[in-house]
This record gives C-alpha cells, structure tokens and sequence, in this order.
C-alpha cells in the first residue's frame, strides 16, 4: 500500500472515512476529550505522549489532520491485518530491548521528510517516566525538530487490547506549547525538558 499523503487535505477517500471513524469512536464511544492539538501544520515534529492504554495512538490520531508515523512495537506491526495500514502511514516497528539502532534511523528519515514523528517515550504501557529512554533526545539532536508534548488522563489498560478498546473510560487528551529544544544540549537535559513537559499536563 502506498504511503499516505501528510495532511488530511491530500488524503484519499477510504483514509479520510477511517480517520472519521476514529475519530467518532473517540468522541462518542469513549467520551474523550480531545484537547486542541498544537502539531504545526507543516514540517518536522515529535508528537511524545505518556502511554497508559493501546487506546492513546488512536486518540492522538482523531485529534490531528496530519499523518502521525509512530514507532510502534514489532509485535503489532507483525499482525497480517494491521501491518499495511501501518506501513500507510510510515509507522516504524522497533524491538522492545531499546537496541534497535535501524529503527532510531528509520525515525530520522521521518522527520527529515517534514512528517510528524510519534512517540511514546517511556518505552511502553505503565511505565514510570523514570524509565524514559533516550531515543527522543538523539532525535532532537539530530534533527532539532519542535517537540509536542501531551498527556492522556483517565484512561489505562483493562486486559487485553480488545477490551480495553471496547470499555468506555472517557480519557482526557491535552497538549502543551512546542518545545524547541537545541541540539547542544545533554541527551539527559533534552529527555528531563520533555518529560516534564508531559507530567504538567495535568
């Protein structure tokens, strides 16, 4: 499957009909508030979110009208079903040890084409922000590109996937102003910057 146009405006039929679906199964299914995004509507940007469900990349989706590329365990993109929508919006499947050097480049490609970039930097579902790995920092540094912080609130994961999809939780989504960060600083300072960021969302 091709890869999809970055706006919305661009998009052809079937996308631009899925999207809606999302986007009404967040709002009225889930009752979720969804913030106003503060993606630029053009060029580079890291979209970092906190990770509490399988239910947040579908909420930072229905609230933007752009093509959001996440990195994305290799597990989901493995599923015969899932794996061409992914590949229609540019996601990158990345191993769970934090090791995966090609998809961290895969990343770059991504922001150096003007795309958003999506990330959950605490590495998985439930993690504490003190195991916030490093990647979005090398990003930064490689790439300068803005940095849009979001929190997701009153949502979490209930079992598996399925059921967490069709258990209503009404989630809260907020944004926070973009964060231009320079590539002299630390990885450490870049990732603490972000990841305060994220925790004032509250």
């Amino acid at each position: 499957m091709q890869r999809l146009p970055d706006r919305a405006d661009y998009w052809p039929g079937w996308a631009k009909l899925l999207h809606g679906a999302m986007r009404a199964y967040a709002r009225y299914w889930q009752g979720a508030y969804l913030g106003r995004s503060t993606v630029p509507t053009g060029g580079p940007a890291i979209l970092a979110c906190n990770h509490v469900s399988v239910l947040d990349p579908v909420l930072l989706i229905a609230s933007n009208q752009r093509i959001i590329s996440f990195i994305v365990a290799q597990e989901y993109y493995d599923q015969p079903l899932l794996r061409p929508l992914l590949d229609a919006v540019g996601c990158i499947p990345v191993r769970r040890d934090g090791h995966d050097r090609a998809a961290l480049l895969k990343a770059r490609q991504v922001l150096w084409e003007g795309r958003v970039l999506g990330l959950f930097p605490e590495g998985g579902i439930g993690r504490d922000a003190a195991a916030a790995r490093e990647g979005i920092a090398w990003l930064v540094q490689q790439t300068e590109a803005p940095v849009i912080p979001a929190r997701i609130t009153c949502a979490r994961q209930v079992g598996g996937d399925l059921r967490t999809y069709l258990t209503r939780q009404r989630p809260y989504l907020r944004y926070g102003p973009q964060l231009r960060l320079k590539k002299e600083m630390s990885r450490q300072e870049i990732l603490l910057e972000v990841m305060a960021a994220i925790e004032a969302l509250e």
